[in-house]
């Protein structure tokens, strides 16, 4: 049964996914109060942190700011409900990260992509601001509390339709994101000028997603849920152009990071960049069957020269560790071949969105890496770092019986 079947089954009295507590029912119960008085007084005056693009009825799609319940318990923590990268350093688990994000507002009010009404294009300004911007938004109807997960996009709480919206207060637009958001670029150029001046990649997805990207006669918005994985594919290959032009490292190395029931090992080896991405999915993990005998193996590859078709067998998560790799290949000044062991363990049953692949990836490499004279030894190193399940284990067989890389003979196994 998978999470979201689970979850309509358990309608959080039956604790099926084998938690203590149910943190989506405890978030909502916890929000209650502010949600009863949105839907009776139909306006709203706070934060807004960042901003939202629907993708259905594309496209003419949902598009708004995402705006926070504010309380005095989460006045400390307006600055990082955008940031994942300070939620994986903090070490914040599955329940912190959705009663934080339950006090998210999703407005909502319909757009074409192309529109460049001033609704939209405050919208963009607050996606470039530096810090939360107050805005005031009259509502139509009541609002609607259903908890939105994703296996790109990080949770949402409340989702309500707009009639209308002002900005309270001048939004803080760093002088070096203005210029390059002025200047008549293509958005590709854009997004990687942003992230070449420090911008993470969560700031430019939004940024890219709000439409204030592009030739200033083509500018469109983008879906939340493609952004981001269009702005990891974009990093990517800008970063990839330069390392591989880097010398190829010299030896074996294996990094390993572990979060919320993810645990990754990359495996480096001496060649040309190549890239092989696995996911193991143990029964009762996300998306998988609870009674299921065997975990879900998934893989992805591409050569040197990259690859032209979507990675449909894993989708975003693909691009993240990817992403993740190539900025630590950049930082090393080198280029190497890439397999990722990612297994993912019952634990993790509710998706969270990409970002916890991205952040635990960065971590592996952050970390250090155990280096290896030999593949053999690597590949043995990596077998007894697998993860396991009463009465279940893992084998490295089962992944390089699919693995296009760890099958491939090179000449030097010939000599």
């Amino acid at each position: 049964m998978c999470m979201l079947r689970l979850c309509i089954a358990c309608k959080g009295s039956r604790l099926l996914c084998g938690r203590k507590s149910c943190p989506i029912l405890t978030a909502a119960l916890k929000r209650r109060t502010e949600v009863d008085k949105l839907a009776t007084t139909h306006d709203f005056f706070g934060p807004s942190t960042s901003v939202f693009v629907g993708r259905r009825g594309y496209p003419s799609v949902g598009v708004g700011p995402l705006t926070v319940m504010e309380s005095e318990e989460l006045s400390v923590e307006l600055g990082r409900m955008e940031e994942p990268s300070e939620w994986f350093a903090q070490g914040l688990d599955m329940e912190k990260i959705i009663e934080l994000r339950s006090a998210t507002l999703r407005a909502n009010k319909s757009e074409d992509i192309a529109s460049r009404s001033k609704f939209v294009t405050d919208m963009s300004e607050i996606a470039m601001a530096e810090r939360p911007t107050d805005v005031e938004l009259v509502l139509k109807g009541k609002p609607s509390y259903k908890f939105s997960f994703s296996d790109i996009m990080q949770p949402t709480g409340v989702s309500m339709v707009v009639a209308n919206m002002r900005v309270a207060d001048n939004p803080k637009i760093p002088k070096k994101v203005d210029r390059i958001v002025s200047d008549d670029i293509r958005a590709v150029e854009a997004a990687t000028a942003l992230y070449g001046i420090g911008l993470d990649v969560y700031k430019v997805s939004a940024v890219l997603s709000s439409g204030a990207l592009g030739l200033n006669r083509g500018k469109k918005m983008v879906p939340t849920r493609w952004s981001i994985t269009a702005t990891d594919d974009i990093i990517f290959k800008e970063l990839a152009a330069q390392f591989k032009e880097y010398p190829i490292i010299d030896s074996f190395y294996v990094y390993e990071s572990s979060y919320m029931d993810n645990h990754f090992q990359i495996l480096l080896l001496p060649s040309l960049f190549e890239y092989e991405n696995f996911e193991a999915w143990f029964p009762g993990s996300v998306w998988t069957d609870a009674k299921g005998q065997r975990p879900v193996i998934l893989a992805d590859y591409e050569g040197f020269n990259g690859r032209k078709s979507y990675a449909a067998e894993e989708g975003g998560g693909y691009y993240a560790t990817r992403l993740a790799v190539a900025e630590a290949l950049h930082k090393m000044r080198r280029q190497a071949g890439v397999v990722v062991f990612r297994e993912i363990q019952p634990s993790y049953s509710i998706p969270l969105g990409v970002w916890v692949v991205r952040e635990t990836v960065r971590d592996a490499f952050r970390t250090g890496g155990v280096k290896f004279d030999t593949r053999e030894d690597a590949l043995a190193y990596i077998n007894s770092r697998l993860q396991f399940e009463p009465g279940l284990k893992i084998k490295l067989e089962d992944f390089t019986a699919e693995s296009k890389i760890l099958r491939q003979r090179r000449l030097k196994d010939f000599w």
